[in-house]
């Protein structure tokens, strides 16, 4: 594509392109003449990534260009991607759910034949509105999350079995969630019921962080301790 029809997909002006390409953020694009550029749909990402990072996370466009260059393999920027998309400051505001099984296939891109079976790992699950299957919008995210993580390799091919490790990892964050629950009820009895309820919201946002953190830790643990022939008795 020419340079015009990029910077009208991605909103962003020629000028602008023009001083990424200059700073590095953008790679030089396959020249056809003297006058004139090719532009792939690589681009198109890589900007809305800058984007992205911009927007939602303010970093400067030295820090961006220091995230890309660190990120510059192509399973590097999907995790890249996958990470801004899922943790920006905005993710909570944006969408209330979608209403009836075709809609929620295409909000996710989940193939039709693993929703009776992410309903039966209890990964998600709706609620009848008249007759139609409602999900919400942690159920989008979840179901989104499943999709990019087959596209990035973690899929039966791999010898990935979700049939063993989705329904055991459902049942088990659920009970540590039902115990957290129950703690902070005993906890907070003294508390009026509008304090309390603020109190858990915070608590139910503070803590979806806590356990993409806790997990990182440990899996990071636990690989170096196998690196170095380390046991879990050890």
């Amino acid at each position: 594509m020419k340079i015009s029809e990029l910077a009208k997909r991605t909103e962003v002006p020629k000028q602008t392109i023009h001083y990424y390409i200059r700073c590095g953020l953008l790679p030089k694009p396959r020249k056809l003449g003297s006058n004139s550029a090719e532009y792939d749909e690589s681009y198109v990402e890589r900007i809305k990534l800058i984007k992205e990072l911009q927007n939602d996370f303010f970093f400067p466009l030295p820090t961006i260009k220091k995230i890309l260059w660190e990120h510059r393999s192509a399973s590097k920027q999907a995790m890249l991607k996958l990470r801004s998309e899922y943790f920006r400051p905005v993710e909570q505001y944006l969408g209330t759910g979608v209403e009836g099984d075709e809609a929620f296939l295409a909000a996710t891109g989940l193939a039709k034949r693993w929703l009776p079976k992410l309903k039966e790992w209890q990964f998600i699950s709706s609620k009848q509105k008249n007759g139609v299957n409602v999900y919400n919008q942690d159920d989008i995210s979840i179901a989104k999350v499943m999709v990019s993580m087959a596209k990035l390799g973690i899929n039966r091919r791999s010898n990935f079995k979700p049939e063993v490790t989705m329904p055991m990892l459902a049942d088990r964050f659920r009970e540590i969630a039902k115990s957290l629950i129950d703690d902070f009820q005993r906890a907070t009895t003294d508390l009026k019921p509008g304090e309390r309820e603020e109190l858990a919201m915070r608590g139910h946002e503070i803590m979806g962080v806590l356990f993409y953190h806790l997990y990182r830790k440990y899996a990071q643990e636990y690989i170096q301790d196998r690196r170095n022939g380390k046991t879990a008795s050890d």
